[in-house]
């Protein structure tokens, strides 16, 4: 569970100290209010790829960071993988600099994109206004049909 998101010079934002409650989070808002600036923060921090359009003019580099609570799961992850810092609390930040270079770390460990993508799939679904459309495509619905299949142990 997403427990905070912090952005520095990302797009047009200075400065964002985001503290989100326990529980569903749903981002809602006028166009324009910035939703989409904070649902590509989190991507960033989930390992998509980088660009310097997203340093906000006039900056050298923005720096993005996000803390989750752990579960045994997640737990589980960062210790097969010797991430994890013995705190209550994941943190992952990642920096984006002028020259193109970019930089991340799972609980002040350097990572890989790699990592952030495969640790993101424990703690976030992001939905987009059209995701729906996505079962409109023939390999969605089988997926879909073989993730939901159980077995018949009759057989």
């Amino acid at each position: 569970m997403i427990t905070s998101l912090n952005i520095r010079n990302f797009v047009i934002v200075e400065h964002l100290e985001l503290e989100l409650p326990m529980g569903f989070t749903a981002l809602t808002g006028q166009t324009g209010a910035g939703k989409s600036i904070l649902i590509d923060a989190l991507q960033l921090l989930f390992g998509a790829r980088s660009d310097t359009e997203f340093i906000r003019q006039g900056c050298d580099k923005s720096d993005l960071s996000a803390s989750f609570s752990v579960s045994p799961e997640i737990k589980e992850w960062l210790d097969d993988r010797e991430l994890d810092n013995g705190e209550e609390e994941l943190i992952i930040r990642r920096t984006l600099d002028i020259s193109g270079k970019s930089r991340a770390w799972i609980n002040g460990y350097p990572s890989t994109l790699a990592q952030l993508k495969d640790l993101s799939s424990l703690l976030v679904l992001i939905h987009g206004q059209h995701a729906h459309q996505s079962l409109l495509r023939r390999g969605a619905q089988l997926q879909m049909l073989d993730a939901s299949s159980v077995p018949n142990s009759s057989r």
